[in-house]
């Protein structure tokens, strides 16, 4: 083999290993970047997404101490929209309730490979 067809080879070759890297250390370093709790209202579930990427996409209304406090959205999904998952159940039967819940959630930061547009995940239901 030339030198010339090493470097044809082994530089794009480099390049992937070199980009493969970066974002595996993106995915380590922005991966359970915070974690935290709310409470509030679920006023709304729906899968969105296009037929390749489907997502459960979820509304809570989150209410403050303060009763002249407005009350804030909050956006989340869930990392396993199955049906069968017990924690996309109890979001379903909390939505259908309309009672306060809380909702453990873990925040991934630059998630350009996920479908949903949000960046917090609810990991647990109380």
């Amino acid at each position: 083999m030339t030198k010339k067809k090493k470097i044809l080879v082994l530089a794009p070759t480099a390049l992937v290993l070199l980009l493969g890297g970066w974002q595996g250390l993106r995915f380590w370093w922005n991966y359970g970047y915070s974690r935290g709790s709310r409470t509030g209202v679920i006023r709304k579930m729906s899968v969105k997404g296009s037929p390749m990427c489907k997502y459960l996409m979820g509304e809570m209304v989150t209410i403050g101490t303060n009763p002249t406090q407005q009350p804030e959205v909050w956006e989340f999904t869930v990392d396993n929209k199955d049906p069968a998952n017990p924690i996309v159940q109890k979001l379903h039967e909390a939505e259908k309730s309309a009672k306060p819940v809380t909702l453990d959630y873990r925040q991934d930061l630059g998630k350009w490979w996920a479908c949903a547009p949000t960046e917090y995940y609810v990991v647990g239901v109380e």
